[in-house]
C-alpha cells in the first residue's frame, strides 16, 4: 500500500488507520469479534476478499495477531493495536460530538449488531432475553430478533424459535438515535416514536441498553 512518503508521526500513523475499511475492522476487534466471519458481519458492504488483504497487511505492521486454531484462526489485537484502537475511540468521540448520520446510513441491523456485541452477559435478568424489534418505516427487512444469552448476544432476521419477551416498535432512524445516546428511552417512549411491549423489566433493560455506547455520554450531551 502506498505511503506518503513522510517521517512525519501523522503521517507514518495515517498510513495505517486511514486505510479504507481499517478503523471499523479495527473497531470491530475492539468490540471482541475475533473470528472473520465476525469481523465481517459488523461491516456490511466489506468484501471478503478486501477483509482478508486488510487483515494480512495489520498482520504484517504488528497491529493484529493471528492464532490458529483448530476451525481456522482468530485474531486479535497486539499491544501496538491496542493502542491504535484508543485512535479508533478518540475518532468515535470526534465523530459523535461533531457529525450527524445521513440517512442512508441508517442501517438498523447494524445498529442493533453493535448492541449485540456490548450487552455483557452477567448483566441479563434471566438465561435468555429476546427481544424483537419491529420497523414502521418501510425497512427490508422490518422485524428482526436481539437475543443474548449468558453466552453471546446475536441478530437474526428470521424468527429464531423463541418466545419474545418484549417488542419495540420504532423506526430505523429513532433505534439509531436511542442506540447512539442521542435519545433515551423513557424520551422517545413520551414522544411516541418507540413504542416496547412487554413486561415492566423488558423496558429497565433497553434503557440501559442505550447507554452501552462509548460514545452515548457525547451524543447525549451534544442532543441537549
Amino acid at each position: 500500500m502506498r505511503g506518503y512518503g513522510q517521517y512525519c508521526p501523522v503521517a507514518l500513523g495515517a498510513e495505517i488507520f486511514a486505510e479504507r475499511w481499517t478503523p471499523i475492522i479495527l473497531r470491530n476487534l475492539m468490540l471482541g469479534c475475533d473470528r472473520f466471519g465476525q469481523i465481517l458481519d459488523g461491516a456490511p458492504g466489506l468484501p471478503r476478499s478486501v477483509l482478508s488483504q486488510r487483515l494480512r497487511h495489520l498482520e504484517a505492521e504488528g497491529i493484529v495477531a493471528r492464532v490458529p486454531t483448530a476451525s481456522g484462526g482468530s485474531y486479535r489485537l497486539t499491544p501496538a493495536g491496542e493502542d491504535l484502537g484508543e485512535v479508533c475511540l478518540a475518532l468515535g468521540a470526534w465523530g459523535a460530538r461533531w457529525r450527524d448520520a445521513r440517512r442512508a446510513d441508517l442501517d438498523p441491523y447494524l445498529a442493533l449488531w453493535m448492541l449485540a456485541q456490548l450487552i455483557e452477559p452477567a448483566s441479563l435478568p434471566r438465561d435468555r432475553v429476546v427481544v424483537r424489534v419491529d420497523l414502521t418505516d418501510g425497512s427490508r427487512p422490518n422485524h428482526y430478533w436481539l437475543i443474548a444469552d449468558q453466552a453471546d448476544a446475536e441478530v437474526c432476521v428470521e424468527f429464531p424459535g423463541f418466545s419474545e419477551d418484549g417488542v419495540m416498535t420504532t423506526d430505523a432512524a429513532w433505534l439509531v438515535r436511542w442506540h447512539t445516546g442521542r435519545v433515551t428511552l423513557p424520551a422517545a417512549l413520551k414522544a411516541g416514536r418507540i413504542r416496547v411491549d412487554g413486561p415492566r423489566w423488558v423496558a429497565r433493560l433497553l434503557t440501559a441498553w442505550g447507554r452501552l455506547s462509548p460514545f452515548a455520554e457525547i451524543a447525549a450531551a451534544r442532543a441537549s
